[in-house]
């Protein structure tokens, strides 16, 4: 396959950091349509598999194959579901049992906003990586200095710091996962 018109072997290094990357957030799609983690991890697969299959396929960027997989992701999720029965090809009945069009880009822009959440996280020091992963699991100061056997006031400090890292890291985008990080809170 050919992204932004460097071809790409699918035994190479890069696919492999491309699978790495992109599977994951796959996964998280189909298994939020299908409600099966087992299947969506097998669609997922699939939806690979199927790029595989066609080498000659060409991305004008990352994000046109991105895009290209969660279209095969999606699509390949609603042909399981109707083989199970599940939906049917009556258009209203099937708006009654699917995700709407607006909540997979939803799900989509939250997986894709985590990701580079993530790997904004794996660039922080080990104790700021453990301070913040703690923070997102809903932890206060006070039970993250607990765990980590340290004073409050160092958990507050490396957090302050880690924010701070992550704000330049991640520029605009960092209010927007804090944005995410509070609807999901009080949803």
């Amino acid at each position: 396959m050919i992204i932004a018109g460097k071809k790409v072997l699918y035994n190479s290094k890069e696919f492999k950091i491309l699978f790495d990357q992109l599977f994951p957030s796959m996964c998280v799609l189909a298994t939020r349509i299908l409600d099966d983690e087992h299947k969506g991890k097998d669609i997922a697969q699939e939806a690979f598999i199927k790029l595989w299959q066609n080498p000659d396929e060409n991305f004008a960027t990352e994000n046109s194959l991105k895009a290209y997989l969660y279209v095969l992701v999606r699509n390949a999720c609603y042909s399981l579901l109707r083989k199970e029965k599940r939906i049917t090809k009556d258009p209203l009945e099937q708006h009654l049992h699917l995700p709407s069009e607006k909540r997979i880009l939803e799900e989509i822009l939250r997986e894709e906003t985590f990701s580079l959440l993530h790997e904004a996280i794996k660039e922080l020091s080990p104790q700021a990586r453990k301070v913040i992963k703690l923070t997102l699991q809903g932890m206060t100061n006070e039970e993250t200095a607990q765990k980590l056997s340290v004073s409050i006031n160092t958990v507050k400090t490396v957090k302050k710091r880690a924010y701070k890292a992550l704000r330049e890291k991640l520029g605009s985008q960092f209010m927007f996962i804090v944005f995410i990080q509070l609807i999901d809170f009080f949803n």
